[in-house]
């Protein structure tokens, strides 16, 4: 059976080939498009390094028979707050949306890392924490974000459906083998390749299918660039996003 360091370390090479691949194709596409690629590629590459330093053992505390693995935890606090920002700039959401998508993941990962390694009461209070957020960003994806979607042209709209789904589907798995990790039905082994397989598949498959459906991003419409500060205020007449205007 090949052990776990070799699984971190062909984890590391294949961030840091991927990073390199998308780096190279970043340059090839439209500049007035780069901006929605630049997140996916900081996690992949940030990802990169972490590995490494997890392999390395840089970072990495035993607590009371639990495993404290900053590099991971800082590589999840970078990754999922850009990948889901990321899926609400798809939709041309207003900034204080998009802080949401930040903010939640990241107390996710906080919660889940807790959770992992203090146990009992405080532990399960994580839980429900990392299982409420994903149900949160589900629920505005699906209802509010996705009612304001409409307006968008039907190339993005598209892509904005397929990426929210590609996370929601995946994040959602990557929880479920986490909890069932937490509560000791994988062993350490079988944890780890599969907390590395799912974050593998959540990083770079969302970079490889971002970049090659980019060109379906409509990114000026008129006249306004979809990134500019007043975007989404622009296209809603009430003034208000789904979370209140900027």
């Amino acid at each position: 059976m090949i052990d776990l360091s070799t699984v971190y370390a062909v984890a590391a090479v294949g961030y840091a080939l991927a990073t390199v691949v998308l780096v190279a194709w970043l340059r090839r596409l439209p500049r007035d498009r780069r901006a929605y690629c630049y997140p996916a590629v900081v996690a992949v590459g940030v990802s990169a390094v972490t590995t490494a330093l997890s392999l390395a053992g840089v970072g990495v505390f035993a607590l009371d028979g639990a495993t404290l693995d900053v590099p991971s935890v800082l590589d999840d606090l970078v990754a999922y707050p850009l990948l889901w920002a990321t899926a609400a700039l798809l939709a041309d959401e207003s900034r204080r949306t998009v802080g949401v998508f930040v903010a939640v993941p990241a107390v996710q990962v906080v919660a889940f890392n807790v959770a992992s390694v203090v146990g009992g009461l405080v532990g399960l209070v994580g839980i429900v924490a990392v299982i409420g957020g994903h149900v949160l960003l589900a629920y505005l994806l699906l209802g509010p974000i996705w009612a304001r979607a409409q307006r968008l042209p039907d190339r993005q709209r598209l892509l904005h459906w397929k990426s929210r789904n590609l996370l929601l589907f995946l994040i959602g798995m990557l929880i479920v083998f986490a909890v069932l990790g937490v509560a000791g039905v994988f062993d350490t082994y079988v944890a780890g390749v599969l907390a590395e397989y799912v974050g593998a598949l959540i990083r770079v498959g969302f970079a490889g299918f971002l970049f090659a459906n980019v060109d379906a991003l409509d990114v000026v419409r008129e006249g306004r660039d979809v990134l500019g500060i007043h975007s989404s205020a622009a296209n809603d007449p009430s003034g208000d996003g789904v979370l209140g205007d900027d």
